[in-house]
């Protein structure tokens, strides 16, 4: 009869707990859903909705008020306010999902864009979700496109002329 040898049985009971310890932890949430659920409360105008799907400890960064990252529930409410009151709307173009980490493509339309001379921006939005709520979100501007880079580089000249 063919039994296991008992180092086979220990190595292989060895390598189900190191996977179990070093697997990310994974989402209670869909990272997407959350992701597409936070910029339609924000796109209506629904700040208390949109810093609900945030942990308390969250991190936003980049962007608007949050160049340095907001840390914590008061922080990102000011940049949720902020996006509000600029009227964001933010369009889904894609999404990626590994884990509990959703990248999400996004058009943006600000409200004082005209000045810039563009009609929207690219975004990529990258959360990365903990149980139930949104940990942290960073954003990055699609310097490839023509209008999202054009916009930056009025924006920068903006901030020069201050």
């Amino acid at each position: 009869m063919n039994r296991p040898r008992p180092t086979f049985v220990v190595t292989l009971f060895a390598s189900f707990l190191a996977l179990a310890v070093f697997m990310p932890a994974s989402a209670k949430a869909d990272p997407a859903s959350l992701a597409q659920r936070e910029l339609a409360a924000e796109s209506r105008g629904d700040v208390a909705a949109a810093l609900a799907f945030y942990s308390d400890d969250a991190i936003l960064q980049y962007g608007g008020l949050c160049w340095t990252p907001c840390v914590g529930k008061a922080a990102i409410q000011k940049e949720l306010e902020r996006r509000v009151g600029a009227k964001n709307r933010w369009t889904v173009l894609g999404k990626y999902v590994s884990g509990n980490v959703a990248v999400v493509k996004t058009g943006l339309q600000i409200g004082y864009i005209e000045g810039s001379g563009v009609d929207r921006v690219i975004v990529w939005c990258i959360y990365e979700v903990k149980g139930d709520k949104i940990a942290v979100v960073t954003l990055v501007g699609e310097r490839t496109d023509p209008q999202t880079a054009r916009f930056i580089e009025w924006v920068q000249a903006q901030s020069k002329a201050k």
